[in-house]
């Protein structure tokens, strides 16, 4: 009984994941600027922090949702790995 709760659980994930990546519009209808503009006034940053964080949100966010995903499972894996068993 518990393995149909599981497969059933797995498929309803499957099913809101591919639902997801139909409905998200992968190519947006206006092109943001590809780089960072500071306002009137203001200078650019010294730091390639701004850098790094525009290209992970813009051009790589899918392998960043799929990297949440991996270190989340691994979480999960290293507590269920380390937990203790009652006696």
């Amino acid at each position: 009984m518990v393995k149909f709760k599981i497969i059933i659980l797995t498929l309803a994930f499957l099913a809101t994941l591919l639902a997801s990546l139909s409905l998200t519009d992968w190519g947006g209808k206006e092109m943001q600027p590809l780089g960072y503009e500071p306002k009137e006034g203001l200078r650019l940053p010294e730091s390639g922090i701004g850098d790094v964080g525009f290209e992970i949100f813009t051009s790589y966010v899918f392998s960043f949702e799929i990297l949440a995903l991996v270190l989340t499972a691994a979480l999960v894996g290293a507590v269920w790995v380390a937990r203790k068993e009652v006696a």
